[in-house]
């Protein structure tokens, strides 16, 4: 079934929920049993479309991705063209370098396939690492798009690092969590302190001037945020010497991935509730509370919209002005109605089109608080100035003898990161306060 076919399904049990709503605020109607089941069913049901719409979002996608694949010729035969010979590396052939290298690295040999991707990427298998860069241009694009990129040469050596595991890698930071699709990412080739300068000159106006008059002056106050960079690591990964032997394991794209995971949850959780003290600052800790509920276990529509008009509205009514909360505080969320008794949370019904909360989009983000006393459970305001910093430099190594009594390799990287929320006392993101208990 299309998307656009399961995106109609879940409208539809979205205004059967908003039937039963409005019979719940019926005085003429008594809520019996049956509607309790009914509500809780159709509850169940958009929920269920809402997971196979981005079930076949994914699958679409990665169709695509294979369609292209299927496209490329193969470039590993015996007798290379010179045309072919003289071409730039594919992603295929940067895939084959990487595998040809980690099977060098525990002595196995190597397929003609993987000499032949070695010679033309430039890869001596014997080095004892891998150095590669992160994605280097518009990063916005890449989140819109998620289209493989080409890699710079790496600073040790020049060795040209598989296209695929780079994508793989990207690909998991940016799905996992929720920060990354919303703020800005910065890439620097070193890992230096890194001010931003900040300016609030909101107090400041202009003046009516008469006639041949001195114009007066008035200072601007700069401030600074500091980003640095946290090194951070994947921890390792087992690979079974079976499973490097097996030419159908694809290695590009399983390390791309575990290792990728890895770091983006808790790249996810400090981008979201870190301190700023021996680790990033989280949007949590860089904003502020907008509106503070009555209760310690429950929101209202009200409250929502005070939260909403809290924001200044040169950030609120931003491009990149979004929500932010888990799944649970949505479940909640949905079930809420306006004074004329208007569902808040308004269904998505076209592919790419995300579900939206007062006219917002909404971003899950499982590492913010749930509903309870105290908490900030829901966030809102302008993302895009949450700067989530990357050090390019990601290193990739193998543990070769560590393991060999289990017959297996570890894999690891390191990277570095940091991020903040720039706020010149304007604050552009605010939360919503949980009563305390």
């Amino acid at each position: 079934m299309s998307i656009k076919a399961l995106k109609e399904q879940r409208f539809d049990i979205f205004k059967r929920l908003e039937e039963l709503r409005n019979l719940a605020n019926s005085e003429d109607h008594k809520w019996s049993s049956e509607d309790e089941n009914n509500w809780e069913a159709c509850n169940g049901d958009y929920d269920r479309l809402s997971r196979s719409i981005e079930v076949t979002e994914r699958t679409e996608e990665l169709e695509a991705q294979l369609a292209e694949r299927s496209e490329k010729r193969n470039l590993f035969r015996a007798e290379l063209p010179e045309s072919v010979r003289d071409a730039a590396p594919s992603r295929e052939e940067r895939d084959d370098a990487l595998q040809g290298w980690a099977r060098a690295q525990m002595g196995m040999d190597l397929e003609e396939r993987h000499q032949l991707a070695c010679r033309k990427c430039g890869v001596n298998p014997k080095k004892g690492h891998y150095e590669t860069q992160l994605y280097r241009g518009n990063y916005d694009t890449m989140r819109r798009e998620m289209r493989a990129q080409g890699v710079d040469t790496a600073s040790g050596g020049g060795d040209l690092v598989p296209e695929g595991f780079v994508y793989e890698l990207e690909r998991a930071l940016l799905a996992y969590g929720g920060m990354r699709q919303v703020s800005s990412t910065i890439r620097t080739d070193s890992g230096n302190d890194l001010p931003w300068p900040t300016v609030n000159d909101t107090g400041n106006v202009g003046a009516i001037l008469a006639e041949n008059t001195q114009t007066g002056a008035q200072d601007v106050t700069f401030g600074s945020t500091t980003l640095g960079a946290y090194k951070y690591t994947s921890k390792l990964v087992l690979v079974s010497e079976e499973l490097m032997q097996d030419s159908a394991f694809n290695l590009t794209s399983e390390l791309g991935s575990l290792l990728g995971e890895r770091i983006a949850r808790i790249l996810n959780t400090h981008f979201t509730t870190g301190t700023g003290s021996g680790q990033p600052s989280g949007i949590v800790s860089g904003s502020i509370s907008g509106k503070t509920a009555a209760s310690a276990t429950a929101i209202t529509a009200g409250e929502i919209i005070d939260l909403f008009h809290s924001v200044d509205p040169m950030y609120r009514d931003s491009a990149s002005s979004v929500w932010m909360c888990n799944d649970a505080s949505i479940a909640a969320i949905r079930k809420l109605v306006d004074s004329d008794g208007q569902f808040l949370w308004q269904a998505g019904m076209q592919a790419g089109i995300p579900d939206r909360l007062y006219g917002r989009a909404v971003v899950v983000n499982q590492d913010v608080a749930d509903i309870a006393a105290g908490t900030f459970p829901i966030i809102f305001g302008d993302f895009s100035l949450y700067k989530i910093r990357d050090v390019a430099g990601v290193r990739l190594y193998r543990m070769n003898e560590r393991y060999r009594d289990f017959d297996q390799t570890g894999f690891v990287i390191f990277s570095r990161h940091d991020g903040v929320l720039l706020n010149a006392g304007t604050n552009p993101v605010k939360y919503l306060t949980m009563a305390a208990s």
